[in-house]
């Protein structure tokens, strides 16, 4: 599954052909890890189960930058229709009180991605 860098490349492309393909790797990306939440928590709260694990937060690292991308790109990445489950956990990880203390805020980290994606694009048109 190669969906993050698929996303990497969605940002920086100029190529709406190269963006929607990569896009299309991100949404099955994502759908691959709905069922694999599905089936590893068991129908428990978290991949780990009742609490937070090492899966949790491995993928919730990765969660504030697609709720960031979703934000300053105005598209819809964690989709209740497609990934529910997926959805539902995003928002009990970053609910917990435990990663609300050390997850940045979103707007800040959109801000940011935005300033990167206006780098990655100058660089690659320099190229």
């Amino acid at each position: 599954m190669q969906w993050f860098p698929a996303l990497r490349v969605a940002a920086i492309t100029k190529s709406e052909d190269t963006k929607a393909k990569a896009m299309e790797e991100v949404e099955e990306g994502l759908l691959q890890l709905e069922d694999a939440f599905v089936s590893i928590s068991k129908g428990k709260p978290f991949f780990g189960g009742e609490a937070i694990g090492f899966m949790d937060i491995c993928f919730g690292s990765l969660v504030v930058l697609l709720k960031a991308r979703e934000k300053f790109k105005a598209e819809k990445l964690l989709d209740e229709s497609k990934t529910p489950s997926l959805c539902k956990w995003a928002d009990r990880f970053l609910s917990d009180e435990t990663v609300k203390n050390v997850v940045p805020e979103i707007d800040k980290v959109a801000e940011f991605l935005q300033e990167l994606e206006v780098r990655a694009q100058s660089a690659a048109s320099r190229s």
